[in-house]
């Protein structure tokens, strides 16, 4: 089963083509990496598989499923720009995330990953004082928070030092271990080439290469 699927997807803003006539499928279970450059259409493309954006022409399916709405609980998001309220507390504020996802606090969750992440010493300050690594790391429990089925990650690593980059690299891999579907866009190969179980290119909003990294590097 694929766990999303891109038939002919095209997605334009005024006079610019962003994402032209797009198909590709996602295979339920994997880690699938968007790769190309700043503007390419990565993340007009994942922003389309959420339903934030609807595309000009094409279909998005998700398990199956038309996307209805942009709030599915199955899904987990992390954003290129941080979405985090930088007045809240560490703990208060993930306790109201995990509530908005699921109706729950879901404070064992929360208080795991707090531990898994070394972030417990710093539970009762503000996001405004964390570091970039730090609130980085909690934004990102924020997203799996609800144990989704698809997490979408829209440059995780981007700014993160080498320990914070492979501590959130190993819980990818632990999640995908866990059943769930993660894909990520990214501009460096070199970690799509650690991470990924397929990679796909694209640029100026067009599919260069699609496939398993053995397939593409054979090519």
């Amino acid at each position: 089963m694929n766990a999303v699927e891109l038939d002919h997807v095209t997605k334009t803003f005024g006079t610019t083509l962003a994402v032209d006539d797009l198909s590709l499928h996602v295979p339920a279970g994997s880690i699938y990496g968007f790769i190309g450059p700043n503007g390419s259409g990565k993340t007009t493309t994942l922003r389309m598989v959420l339903n934030i954006f609807r595309p000009d022409a094409g279909e998005i399916r998700l398990f199956g499923e038309r996307p209805h709405g942009s709030r599915d609980a199955r899904v987990g998001y992390l954003p290129e720009e941080r979405g985090l309220y930088p007045r809240m507390k560490v703990r208060e504020f993930l306790w109201f995330i995990g509530e908005l996802r699921s109706g729950q606090a879901r404070r064992p969750d929360v208080d795991a990953w707090l531990e898994r992440f070394e972030l417990t010493g710093c539970t009762e300050r503000k996001i405004e004082a964390l570091s970039k690594g730090m609130a980085q790391k909690v934004q990102f429990i924020a997203a799996v928070l609800g144990e989704p089925k698809l997490l979408v990650l829209d440059e995780p690593f981007s700014g993160l030092d080498p320990v914070n980059t492979d501590v959130l690299r190993r819980a990818v891999l632990d999640l995908r271990a866990g059943g769930a579907t993660v894909v990520f866009s990214t501009h460096d190969m070199a970690m799509a080439e650690r991470l990924c179980d397929f990679i796909f290119m694209i640029f100026r909003g067009r599919k260069v290469l699609d496939g398993t990294l053995t397939a593409i590097q054979d090519r």
